[in-house]
């Protein structure tokens, strides 16, 4: 006979499988898993800010306000400048290995960050931001800003999915000496409630632990988390990954596509979507899906070619083929979410009904969604699953540009730009014009599904376009460089989450803008705004307290002002495609239970793991 306890189910790591939450690893495979020192480049997506660092502040990403994490309550601003502050944290906080967290090693990362920032390549963030610092006492110091910040809380703690420079401990690093420079810190000692308890060489998975004392650390005070251990995997490839989740292998996905989603739903009924009703998928990331364009380039920095490129676009069929029309469009460089919708997208509604361009022209489509979803209809889906009234602008979006390629061909003759015999556009002087775009490969099948209908339907309307997939690592360089950019698609580098813009467009800046040509990586704007408009627009909000109507009207003409030149040919919120499996696990964020962002690559993922609850199973 056999027993309950010989027949419990055990992970391929050895822990109990009713014990183990397991996620999909949001990269695949780490090629650096022992790189685990926050000050360099480190193997970021394997839990560490989710579980391991810790904040002053976090984000409470339900509703887009800040909480304290380790601070002790917000700073106190000692000056009418606002660049002086005192901070205290809370006591009681443990490292993994025992040591008390003090402002010592607020100081001591500190000082090494400033000692170390020729060298070491994850400090810049804190480098260019501080002025100076210092301690007052265990639990307390106060800190300098170069500029007046008025998003302190954001800066220093989080405002997405984490924060780019993190503490480390005093205790470990400062024996190194000059070491600290390449020490790998592996196993990172941690301020999470989490510590690791092994990973994998090799880079496919690695495995964290809920520590004996979880109350002190970092995060413990949001309650005990319900998984004794954590799990990072990379199940490959996603016909394989589809495959071991509906045989219950793993608990949440990382973008998988739409129809294996659906496969996967068919065959196992405990895999579910954020909505029962479409378009399905979370839409409530700070980022969105575009076209990034280098501006700086011929014929780009002209608008005319810029805004044909966006009217020959079929959203609404680019999305149907890559997305199986799960998605929601936003046409302005930021998505459009419950949070930023208010705020953004209704304070510029009126003005892009009413933007013209070229000779009168007026792109804007307001029945965008009410079309997608009579073309749904009549490709079949089930209508109790689409939605109706308001519930369409609320599901698909507002409104997006209007396919016209008649109007774009008017736009390109209007430059001196005209179709060949071969039926493709040429350059102004008659000579052949060959578009590159570059798109991800099979690491991000998402992406790759758009790259390549959006270059069909460019090539529909006379442009020739050579959709080029690149490997991870090649679409960060050419992210990052100016020689190697014409058009690539992306996740915005224009983020927004609320009404503090600042937080990711400060690096529409003049000094983070290198020549067309330069081989040098850029150090932000990797959206490459040039508009002196939009440059002051960013300077002058940088000044204003984040309350300041004036601050919030900055940043709405900041939108505004990119979507009118079309410098960003923004799509559609990034349709996060994070299926569920509820066999071990339930009470995970959804639409009708929206208590955290589900993203589990984000440091809100732990407002997750200390809701979900057990089965039993």
């Amino acid at each position: 006979m056999t027993t309950t306890a010989f027949a419990k189910a055990m992970t391929d790591v050895g822990t109990p499988r009713s014990e183990t939450l397991i996620v999909q690893t949001f990269d695949g495979r780490a090629a650096n898993p022992s790189a685990q020192n926050p000050l360099n480049s480190y193997a970021i997506w394997r839990g560490f800010r989710e579980l391991g660092w810790g904040y002053l502040w976090e984000m409470d990403t339900a509703t887009g306000v800040s909480y304290p994490e380790m601070a002790d309550g917000f700073p106190e601003v000692l000056n009418e400048e606002n660049t002086q502050f005192r901070i205290k944290i809370r006591e009681g906080i443990t490292w993994s290995d025992g040591v008390e967290f003090t402002t010592d090693d607020i100081i001591f990362s500190l000082d090494t960050a400033f000692k170390y920032r020729d060298k070491l390549t994850n400090v810049a963030s804190a480098v260019v931001y501080i002025k100076s610092y210092k301690k007052i006492d265990d639990y307390t110091f106060e800190v300098e800003t170069v500029n007046p910040s008025y998003d302190l809380t954001t800066r220093l703690g989080v405002y997405t999915w984490g924060t780019p420079f993190n503490w480390v401990p005093k205790h470990v690093f400062e024996p190194l000496g000059d070491e600290v420079v390449t020490f790998q810190n592996a196993p990172a000692v941690t301020l999470g409630p989490y510590k690791i308890k092994e990973f994998d060489p090799n880079g496919f998975w690695q495995l964290w632990e809920l520590r004996d004392d979880w109350q002190n650390s970092s995060w413990g005070n949001l309650g005990e988390p319900k998984p004794k251990y954590i799990l990072y995997k990379d199940f490959g490839a996603e016909e394989t990954r589809a495959l071991a989740f509906v045989q219950n292998q793993y608990d949440v996905d990382t973008f998988m596509s739409p129809d294996s989603i659906d496969a996967a739903k068919a065959r196992n009924p405990k895999v579910e979507t954020f909505s029962a009703t479409f378009p399905y998928h979370d839409m409530n990331d700070a980022c969105s899906y575009g076209v990034y364009i280098n501006q700086q380039r011929a014929p780009y920095d002209m608008p005319e070619v810029r805004w044909a490129l966006a009217l020959s676009l079929n959203l609404s069929q680019v999305g149907i083929s890559a997305m199986s029309g799960q998605f929601k469009a936003a046409a302005l460089p930021l998505p459009d979410t419950p949070i930023t919708g208010p705020i953004f997208y209704d304070a510029n509604l009126e003005a892009l009904k009413n933007l013209t361009i070229g000779d009168g022209y007026k792109p804007f489509d307001t029945e965008f969604s009410t079309k997608l979803v009579e073309t749904l209809a009549a490709q079949g889906i089930d209508q109790s699953l689409l939605p109706t009234g308001e519930a369409v602008n609320e599901g698909f979006g507002v409104g997006w540009w209007k396919h016209d390629p008649a109007e774009a061909e008017k736009l390109l003759a209007s430059v001196g730009m005209k179709k060949g015999s071969d039926g493709f556009y040429t350059l102004p002087d008659g000579s052949p014009w060959m578009i590159e775009f570059v798109i991800p490969g099979d690491w991000n099948k998402v992406l790759q599904r758009l790259g390549f209908s959006i270059a069909d339907s460019w090539r529909q309307a006379g442009f020739n376009v050579n959709a080029r997939q690149v490997d991870n690592g090649e679409f960060t360089t050419v992210q990052n460089t100016n020689a190697r950019n014409e058009l690539a698609i992306n996740w915005s580098n224009t983020c927004v989450y609320n009404a503090n813009w600042l937080g990711n467009w400060n690096q529409f800046r003049e000094s983070n803008i290198k020549p067309a040509d330069s081989t040098d990586p850029l150090s932000g704007n990797y959206a490459r705004i040039t508009d002196p408009k939009v440059l002051a627009l960013v300077d002058e909000g940088a000044a204003l307290p984040l309350d300041d109507p004036k601050f919030v009207e900055n940043g709405q003409n900041i939108a505004l002002q990119i979507a009118s030149e079309m410098q960003i040919i923004n799509l559609m919120n990034i349709p996060t495609t994070i299926p569920t499996n509820s066999t071990y696990w339930t009470n995970f964020p959804k639409q009708d239970n929206f208590y955290a962002a589900p993203y589990t690559w984000w440091s809100s993922f732990k407002k997750a793991v200390v809701s979900i609850e057990p089965t039993g199973q």
